[in-house]
């Protein structure tokens, strides 16, 4: 076997056990851990950016933990979800699948929230985790490029 082959497999492996654990936190995250801090009625929000800008607006009345992880948490949640999804499936190598998948997902996550009473329906996460999902898939198309310039190729 080439050494190039079995780089590749090294990296695909690697890349197969990360996203696997990135899927049970993403999953601790969304479901078991906001259990313990069931949202009423009132955490719901369906009127797109209206969370975004409060964040933004009254950015000095909310600690920087909860402001940031608002804000840039959700972002920084999918894109690994961006990056793994063309890394392992060829057929995902277009950006607007990827768009669509990290919608689809973070809309039925949130749906799932709402549904089974573990978090609050938030329209403006949907928007900022698909905004990761987009910056995730940024990401590999660059690595792709950047890899590929310098004669490796993991990517087939």
């Amino acid at each position: 076997m080439k050494k190039s082959a079995s780089f590749r497999i090294i990296i695909k492996a690697a890349a197969w056990l990360l996203f696997i654990v990135y899927l049970l936190y993403m999953a601790e995250l969304l479901f078991f851990v906001s259990f313990r801090h069931a949202a009423r009625m009132a955490d719901h929000n369906f009127i797109p950016f209206r969370t975004i800008r409060m964040y933004i607006v009254y950015y000095r009345y909310f600690q920087f933990d909860i402001w940031f992880s608002n804000l840039f948490g959700n972002v920084l949640f999918f894109m690994p979800l961006g990056f793994f999804l063309p890394c392992l499936f060829a057929k995902l190598r277009r950006g607007w699948l990827v768009i669509l998948i990290s919608l689809c997902a973070s809309g039925g996550a949130e749906i799932l929230q709402w549904n089974f009473q573990v978090g609050g329906f938030d329209v403006d996460d949907i928007l900022l985790n698909t905004l990761g999902g987009i910056c995730g898939y940024w990401l590999f198309a660059r690595v792709r490029k950047t890899w590929s310039k310098i004669k490796i190729e993991i990517w087939r």
